[in-house]
């Protein structure tokens, strides 16, 4: 079988080799309950401990503000029910923007159902976030938590999270961000950036599915969701997967080790992409336009070609039109709707990233394949 060219890294990465010889283990000769008492159970425990100071220190955080998760739609959804749960009865409002995750709109929605307020605002052409707006969604100081992406999944757009958290923070409003996309393809440091939360996956790194964490400072309580047992100080019960957390550990090292020759590879790799569409076919833009983005993304509107026909008439090449977790979905992206494109004009917007086994020959290559894809939809729906 011959596997195509694969640009979709935010969606999900291939496992680390690193990743996975240090986790095999734990599947196997080492497969102790970290809560067992027994000397394997402290070896397990020992681990543990060891890969939360590492995924710590990745976001800047201490290890006693880490909590493990299943994945960052965990995480969003413990971080937003755990504040309002414990916010006082006239501050429990949620804000948050129309460009976010589905993993945080749906629990902001289920939340509404349950009768707390909530307030989703706009954002710009460009994707970048309305701050007038959310200046007075915030003035009548009702507000138990703002919740913003650090990077968009679909369009890579990177948020001024410092400006949002100083705001928030002036209003007396806790910060929480869904950091997924950013950890490791940016610098993501939540002492710095002063957020209050943070969600974070270990899949999007080179490391295993089913993990991830989330970042709760030290200033702050949430509730549990999941009880039984007390594990993760009360806020997460669950035997812990030893192994996934080993391999997130790992991951996240290779992440910090890599990440400055990365960042500028992945950039780099982009911007020969669009450079080369550009000699193939004409009338086509970043939805981004000039606002900040991850380096190794890129979402490109291609006037007059569906994105599904595209991709249909490119089987040699993995890309997206959108959310891999709502790619079942027959609508147009809500991020790209949200930032004002009609539902046609979404419908042609295709999303390509990069990560760390791409090279040049494999851009080039998929965007040729794009462009005659594209050459061919436009001849068939003139």
């Amino acid at each position: 079988m011959t596997y195509p060219i694969y640009l979709d890294y935010n969606a999900t990465t291939p496992v680390d080799r690193q990743v996975l010889d240090d986790m095999t283990p734990w599947f196997t000769e080492q497969f102790w309950n970290a809560a067992s008492s027994h000397s394997g159970g402290r070896i397990a425990a020992e681990n543990v401990d060891a890969s939360r100071r590492k995924v710590a220190a990745f976001i800047g955080a201490r290890p006693n503000e880490l909590v493990w998760t299943s994945g960052a739609t965990e995480s969003n959804n413990l971080a937003l029910k755990g504040v309002v749960a414990y916010a006082k009865p006239n501050r429990k409002r949620l804000v948050t923007f129309a460009t976010e995750h589905k993993a945080v709109l749906d629990t902001v929605a289920s939340l509404e159902n349950q009768n707390i307020p909530v307030t989703v605002l706009s954002v710009e052409p460009d994707g970048t976030q309305c701050l007038d707006e959310l200046t007075a969604a915030l003035a009548d100081g009702d507000v138990a938590v703002v919740s913003v992406m650090a990077a968009n999944n679909e369009t890579g757009l990177v948020a001024d999270i410092a400006t949002i958290a100083a705001l928030t923070h002036q209003h007396g409003a806790l910060l929480h961000c869904d950091a997924t996309q950013a950890a490791g393809k940016i610098g993501f440091n939540v002492e710095q950036l002063d957020v209050d939360l943070a969600s974070i996956s270990a899949h999007k790194i080179y490391g295993p599915k089913g993990i991830g964490a989330l970042y709760v400072s030290r200033r702050i309580d949430i509730a549990p969701m999941i009880h039984g047992g007390g594990h993760e100080r009360g806020m997460r019960s669950g035997t812990l997967n030893v192994a996934a957390i080993v391999g997130f550990a790992t991951a996240t090292e290779i992440a910090s080790n890599t990440l400055e020759t990365q960042t500028r590879h992945q950039h780099n790799l982009i911007e020969l992409f669009i450079a080369t569409l550009d000699r193939e076919i004409s009338d086509f833009s970043l939805t981004t336009g000039n606002a900040p983005r991850l380096p190794n993304t890129a979402n490109i509107r291609i006037d007059g070609a569906d994105a599904e026909a595209v991709m249909a008439n490119t089987p040699g090449v993995a890309i997206s039109s959108g959310s891999a977790c709502t790619a079942l979905v027959p609508a147009p992206s809500h991020v790209l709707t949200a930032m004002g494109l009609s539902d046609d004009r979404a419908s042609e917007c295709i999303r390509i990233s990069a990560g760390r086994p791409t090279t040049e020959s494999d851009i080039i290559n998929a965007a040729q394949q794009i462009a005659t894809a594209v050459q061919r939809v436009r001849n068939l729906t003139k």
